[in-house]
């Protein structure tokens, strides 16, 4: 079990730059909680604000790795027009009962980690009811992880599909948005979880001072 608060400081105070790596790294991989668990993570009446953390960490993340000057600040609190939380589906029941028979089915997919994404405040109200493939032609002018959605972003960006940290992370266009695509999605807010969040660099930055 990991340890918090008052013993977490003084564990780590006065510690040197090796040594709070080395202890929080530690901790931070006594976490009981996986990234896995992800998969059954979703939005709900009472974390909002958590969700559109995450999404801004993601979102500004993803921005920076094919070399935006955009970060976590320019989605959670920007200066101009705020982002909310958009559902990649719109609420009609009654357009997926193709794959849905009753409608909370329906609305835990649709509020699934891998069925959300940031836009701009009044973006997101003037088509958040559209079908998608109607919005896909909007998601392509919005933020970077908006735009993975878009088959047309795999074709001209050098700095997306040249980067070694964007590849491994397994981006892929969707032309259509079903369940299976929300399964997809929800695996990459893992791996990107993963990565973001990751200790690696700590223990190589340690094994290197070692060397």
């Amino acid at each position: 079990m990991p340890i918090y608060g008052w013993t977490l400081i003084k564990l780590i105070r006065n510690n040197g730059v090796t040594e709070l790596a080395k202890n929080l790294s530690k901790e931070i991989n006594n976490i009981d909680q996986k990234w896995d668990g992800i998969v059954d993570f979703g939005l709900h009446g009472q974390n909002r604000k958590f969700i559109k953390h995450l999404l801004s960490r993601i979102s500004g993340y993803v921005d920076e790795l094919i070399g935006k000057s955009s970060n976590y600040v320019s989605y959670h609190h920007p200066k101009g027009k705020q982002f909310e939380i958009e559902h990649i589906w719109g609420d009609k029941f009654d357009e997926h009962r193709d794959e849905f028979d009753q409608e909370n089915d329906f609305q835990e997919w649709r509020n699934t980690i891998g069925a959300l994404i940031l836009l701009p405040n009044g973006t997101n109200q003037s088509f958040s009811s559209d079908k998608y493939n109607d919005k896909l032609e909007h998601y392509i002018k919005e933020n970077t992880y908006a735009q993975t959605l878009h088959p047309s972003y795999y074709t001209k960006n050098p700095n997306f599909l040249k980067s070694q940290a964007i590849n491994e992370l397994g981006f892929k266009p969707h032309s259509n948005f079903k369940k299976q695509d929300i399964e997809e999605r929800t695996k990459l807010v893992q791996r990107l979880c993963e990565q973001l969040w990751s200790v690696d660099y700590y223990v190589n930055d340690e094994n290197s001072n070692n060397t």
